[in-house]
């Protein structure tokens, strides 16, 4: 194990070197910033929906932050410490309706911002619990349970949103801790956030491929996986977010702070292609635009170029700073150091929460080659 931490060591050393001496300090430029302790309690995910931001919260909580000026974020309202919202994860906006992952499946009503209110909630323990990802493909939304499942809700009226099916991933697949999902085609992708593998990405074909129509739980097909192997530079364990864009995806791994870069481009035969060390820890954050991986992690947010997928590189980053003044020991049985949680891209702009500091920004994307890739396709 200390041959390992040594080697570890020495790979983030090498990148953090290799990285500052290519990137100016000015990559990324904090431009605003908000702080509540009850509103932004743990923050966890964000996504945006027109000039409002929305953000859950570990604590119990759910932010509606107006983003119209981006150099003074506003707090519209919350909801804190009300039935339901424990652990809350994760959010999808769709329309005047926002769904909220927690230890259940909330619809919440935010057409109007300042008076959001939950129209409907679904539970049923241990099957939807500690909802960590959610994909949407046409009128379905897939969950991604911490508990061992991958849950398929009917969202063709979001106010009312039903549970159709659930998949026991542990059974299916060897997932006991499913992180993060993406959907793409008539597939599915699964990560787990198991430590040691040995299985933490798997494809599912959940789709008929003629008729595109989805398919009952019982005739999904695992088209593919990736099975961490004895050679450490390849392996994805703490599989716990997956980004798609083209036919790629990018996958944090915590244990050996990997992003992993996957070739989709045949779902039945789905391959590692690199693994690239982040610039702190984790990557719990992901998000792809065009040919850019955006990360977070640590304390650091970075820009992944991507347009040579096989080889990618770290070209900009942002570190610590007033978004993340505080380097806190989280609590778990093996030691970490976090606060970048999770981050969108849009239009020159990067929205970010702060999980240990409860704390929102917004960083203005100054690297003309960041700017430049955001706008390409991946081929």
């Amino acid at each position: 194990m200390k041959h390992l931490r040594q080697e570890k060591a020495w790979l983030l050393a090498l990148s953090f070197a290799l990285s500052n001496l290519c990137m100016a300090e000015d990559d990324f430029t904090l431009v605003g910033l908000l702080k509540d302790d009850e509103a932004l309690n743990y923050p966890h995910d964000v996504e945006l929906q027109g000039d409002i931001a929305y953000v859950p919260g570990k604590g119990g909580s759910l932010a509606i932050i107006d983003v119209s000026d981006v150099t003074k974020p506003k707090l519209l309202s919350s909801l804190f410490g009300m039935e339901g919202m424990e652990d809350a994860e994760t959010v999808l906006p769709m329309g005047d309706i926002l769904l909220v992952g927690t230890r259940g499946f909330l619809a919440v009503d935010v057409s109007d911002p300042s008076k959001p209110k939950i129209v409907k909630r679904i539970t049923d323990r241990p099957r939807i619990d500690k909802i960590n990802g959610m994909a949407l493909r046409g009128k379905h939304v897939f969950t991604a349970n911490k508990s061992g499942y991958v849950g398929v809700f009917d969202v063709s009226n979001p106010a009312a949103p039903i549970l159709k099916e659930v998949l026991d991933t542990k059974n299916f697949g060897g997932l006991d801790t499913p992180h993060d999902i993406a959907a793409f085609g008539d597939h599915i992708i699964v990560v787990n956030a198991d430590h040691y593998g040995p299985t933490n990405v798997i494809v599912y074909r959940v789709a008929d491929p003629e008729s595109h129509e989805l398919l009952p739980v019982k005739q999904w097909v695992i088209e593919s996986s990736i099975t961490d192997t004895k050679k450490l530079s390849e392996n994805l364990g703490g599989a716990n977010r997956v980004a798609v864009t083209g036919s790629y995806a990018g996958v944090g791994a915590f244990v050996r702070d990997w992003v992993g870069i996957i070739d989709l481009s045949n779902p039945k035969k789905i391959k590692r292609i690199a693994n690239l060390p982040v610039a702190d820890i984790d990557a719990t954050g992901m998000t792809a635009v065009g040919q850019v991986l955006f990360v977070a992690g640590g304390e650091a947010v970075e820009a992944i170029d991507i347009s040579d997928p096989a080889m990618p590189v770290s070209i900009a980053q942002y570190r610590a700073g007033k978004l993340f003044p505080t380097r806190r020991l989280m609590q778990r049985k093996t030691p970490r150091f976090d606060n970048a949680h999770d981050l969108v891209y849009r239009d020159g702009y990067i929205f970010v929460t702060a999980q240990n500091d409860n704390q929102f920004g917004i960083l203005k994307v100054n690297d003309a080659r960041v700017l430049e890739l955001v706008e390409k396709k991946m081929k």
